[in-house]
């Protein structure tokens, strides 16, 4: 695994501490031990490897992930070397303190040890994009990028929080700070938290958060801001001299990157043969001159997603959605770097923005270009609890998902807490909850990409971002800033159909909103099959196509029936029917395998020696 595992207190002489295995085999790891300190670090080859760095007064400094620019006191902004991250941070360390953190742009996750006051502090980039996980017990604070690899400090025994789970399999993700293990937290976005070593006390300060200031300007001004900042954000994150790669869809948000650098990229594009989001893909690549390689999926493919994303998975998104995890060697092998699209439209899109909706016969729901912003907490959690991807799967015997939500979320003196995170009002977190934290979204993408290549999202640029809280809203529900961007960047891109409404990015939002819906229709009139025109395979399909499913099911059968929470007689009856088609259930499905394949569920489970016995002769 790429990323960083610690221990800091007394206690961690007596620990282990480990990152999980690694997903492509150029992984340089290291550890660092002292009295009172235990390290583990694994990076991918070629990037900041050489941790920690350490500053003249003796603090230590570790880094996951990278920075881009470091701004000073009059908003100058200096761009710096990524692969010199960790340098970066221990030299503004030095000269400013933990308001270090505060002038980086970047994706990172890191921690500074400082052995002359006994303190380390946990830190974190604005929005959380790479998560940081502790635990405070006894005599120390446990830490970890990875939810799975929190070492087990003397006085900490990890167990299941029931409801936090059956938030994961309800939504597919934890939410804020929660993670389904007792004990263990996930450090909130934009925060630094300082524990003493010597009295176990912790001090934790936000340095910022989202705040929507929609600024007077026509709809041609953040057109305009969007392509130029655009394209400084792809610019300071392929300045390096690598070989940079790109996840290509058919759709616009991977595009813009085509539209926006300037040297050539290498395309990877994810599909089952010669399908219409291939057709578009490789149409783009052409036009930006980028080498073009097509990797087709085939019908065993989540079946090897599946063992793959076990170790490295975390409590966000199912296993699937670690979409490119199956050709991380093919990927690895021609770039160093990979670039992704992610994010474009909880930014400058409409997917973040709660809006009206009109349902029309046969299940068509259109989405109004009118925002319906919660004035109330409890308006806030309904609107959760009905959109997005939650279910009630038939084998989650659990509090039901409202009451766990509305018992998440608090409001004192106007101001909200949700999961441990807060928020200026409750329609900034309305606003706001899909990006801060990163981690309350639903795919696991990022974090699967991450451990192929290190991994850089132009659109997570500050610059973007406080463009993003500036703009109206009335311009991302009627409008597609993204788009009229990528005709200003380059223009041949823009005139390619977007393939998942078949009009090019030139058209209105109106055509693209329309054109989505009819080819929708028009899909689903092409069988039953697991391969479809679209960019991801049907899960339903592949479910009933092979049944690596019910393996996991068979190979993990004593972990599911002591799985809090889950009737594991339910969920072999709900696989059943699906199989039989009786019902789709892939998803619900997908996201219970995706937490009995991880190793973090045998090691809490399989503290009763019965439950062992049980698994060996299913084994057996």
């Amino acid at each position: 695994m790429v990323g960083l595992s610690g221990v800091f207190g007394a206690g961690a002489g007596s620990c282990e501490v480990a990152t999980v295995p690694p997903t492509v085999d150029d992984e340089v790891t290291d550890g660092y031990r002292d009295r009172d300190v235990r390290v583990r670090s694994a990076f991918h080859a070629g990037t900041a490897t050489d941790q920690p760095a350490e500053t003249a007064d003796g603090a230590l400094v570790w880094l996951w992930g990278e920075v881009y620019s470091v701004t000073d006191g009059d908003g100058d902004r200096t761009t710096v070397d990524p692969n010199e991250s960790a340098r970066t941070c221990a030299r503004e360390y030095a000269k400013r303190g933990l308001r270090f953190v505060e002038r980086l742009d970047g994706e990172f996750a890191g921690f500074v040890y400082e052995p002359a006051a006994g303190t380390v502090t946990l830190f974190l980039d604005r929005l959380g994009a790479r998560p940081l996980y502790y635990a405070v017990a006894g005599d120390g604070i446990a830490v970890s990028t990875n939810v799975q690899t929190v070492p087990v400090v003397p006085g900490f025994e990890p167990r299941f929080d029931e409801r936090a789970l059956a938030e994961y399999v309800y939504s597919r993700r934890t939410l804020g700070t929660t993670t389904p293990i007792e004990g263990v937290r996930q450090l909130p976005p934009a925060t630094t938290l300082t524990y003493d070593v010597d009295t176990g006390d912790t001090e934790r300060r936000t340095y910022w958060e989202p705040r929507h200031r929609p600024v007077d300007e026509p709809l041609s001004y953040f057109v305009d801001e969007l392509a130029e900042r655009f394209e400084r954000a792809v610019a300071d994150r392929t300045s390096d001299d690598r070989d940079h790669g790109l996840l290509l869809s058919g759709g616009s948000d991977s595009r813009a990157v085509l539209a926006a650098a300037e040297g050539p990229l290498s395309a990877f594009h994810l599909s089952d043969g010669d399908t219409r989001e291939a057709r578009v893909a490789e149409r783009s690549a052409d036009a930006a001159g980028a080498d073009f390689h097509r990797l087709d999926r085939g019908p065993a493919y989540h079946a090897d997603l599946l063992d793959r994303a076990g170790p490295i998975q975390e409590f966000v998104g199912p296993f699937h959605t670690g979409h490119a995890l199956g050709f991380a060697d093919e990927i690895r092998g021609e770039a160093d770097t990979l670039l992704t699209g992610l994010y474009s439209d909880d930014l400058f899109g409409s997917w973040s923005v709660p809006q009206a909706t009109l349902d029309l016969p046969a299940g068509v729901r259109f989405w109004l270009p009118v925002e319906r912003l919660p004035s109330t907490t409890a308006a806030f959690v309904d609107g959760q609890v009905t959109a997005g991807p939650t279910r009630r799967p038939a084998f989650l015997d659990a509090t039901p998902l409202g009451e766990i939500l509305a018992d998440n979320i608090a409001s004192r003196d106007g101001r909200v807490d949700y999961h441990g995170v807060e928020y200026e009002s409750v329609e900034q977190l309305g606003l706001s909850s899909t990006l801060y934290p990163i981690t309350n979204g639903i795919g696991f993408d990022l974090y699967s990409a991450v451990q192929i290549a290190p991994t850089r999202n132009p659109f997570l640029d500050r610059r973007l971002v406080e463009l993003h809280c500036s703009m109206p809203l009335r311009y991302r529900l009627r409008a597609d800033p993204l788009h009229r961007a990528i005709d200003r960047l380059d223009g041949s891109l823009a005139a390619i159909p977007h393939a998942g409404t078949r009009v090019p990015l030139t058209y209105p939002k109106a055509a693209h909103a329309v054109g989505n819906r009819v080819v929708n229709q028009l899909d689903k009139l092409g069988g039953a099959d697991y391969r479809t025109d679209g960019p991801w395979q049907d899960k339903n399909e592949v479910v009933r196509t092979d049944d690596f499913v019910g393996r996991a099911l068979d190979r993990n059968d004593a972990l599911l029936r002591r799985l809090p929470g889950v009737d594991a007689a339910a969920a072999r009856e709900t696989y059943r029917r699906h199989r039989a088609g009786e019902t789709n259930a892939a998803e619900e499905l997908y996201r219970l395998v995706s937490v009995l394949e991880m190793p973090l569920t045998r090691r809490v489970l399989d503290g009763d020696s019965e439950a062992v016995e049980d698994e060996e002769t299913v084994r057996a």
